[in-house]
């Protein structure tokens, strides 16, 4: 009798050492070395990004040159690389591309002193960087059913289809409307289940490097607009 296949390896979980050893090489490799040290951690709390590249204050926050390296992290969400190292062969690689993106969020930061974001600098380094070969850096992630594994509630809209999931109930149908096509939100009960009974067309890209969370839109006399960002 064959013994039980084992689970896959999760050897995409490196170490600290390990990380810091893929940074330092695209650092050379992409950045010529003009990057700042920084602190690469997993999170356990980060399931609704794959990476993040956070600031005191978050990702969206900008502070002058004086500020020191010790401020910034680049944040790896740990439940998100276990779920695709357990499906996929490919995990260590995605892990690779997500670092690169993050990276191209600190030379934002620290190299150019912007604001990071999606726009047209992040665009033409993230071209430049894909051209090698060696990673593949885009503006979105195909995760959604390891994000929706995580998530505690979510949303879709009757009309287009467009999905909302969240950790907490922040979604109000009455008062929040799809970002997309301004069609009502109707809650969803199992949020796990939902992903392989009525696949969703992938979400619009990120417009800046915040964690894939909902923002809001006013407009004088109407419901709240919803909008998914990815990072």
């Amino acid at each position: 009798m064959s013994p039980t296949p084992s689970a896959p390896s999760l050897s995409v979980v490196l170490s600290s050492e390990c990380l810091q050893a893929r940074w330092q090489r695209l650092n050379t490799q992409y950045f010529s070395g003009a990057l700042k040290p920084i602190e690469i951690v997993w999170s356990q709390r980060l399931t609704s990004s794959v990476g993040m590249f956070a600031c005191r204050e978050g990702s969206k926050a900008f502070f002058p040159p004086a500020l020191t390296h010790s401020h910034r992290e680049i944040r790896l969400s740990l439940p998100l690389f276990e779920q695709l190292a357990a499906r996929t062969p490919y995990a260590e690689q995605e892990l690779l591309n997500t670092l690169a993106h993050e990276m191209i969020h600190q030379w934002q930061f620290d190299v150019l002193k912007r604001r990071p974001d999606h726009g047209l600098e992040f665009l033409r380094k993230m071209a430049q960087m894909n051209r090698s070969g060696e990673v593949a850096v885009t503006t979105y992630h195909t995760l959604e059913k390891e994000v929706l594994a995580l998530s505690k509630f979510a949303w879709r809209c009757q009309d287009c289809g467009r999905l909302y999931q969240r950790h907490r109930r922040t979604i109000q149908p009455k008062r929040h409307h799809c970002g997309s096509c301004q069609g009502a939100l109707q809650e969803l009960v199992s949020p796990t289940q939902l992903i392989e009974d009525h696949p969703t067309p992938y979400p619009t890209q990120a417009s800046d490097p915040s964690p894939r969370s909902a923002g809001s839109t006013k407009r004088a006399g109407a419901p709240e607009q919803l909008t998914l960002e990815l990072t």
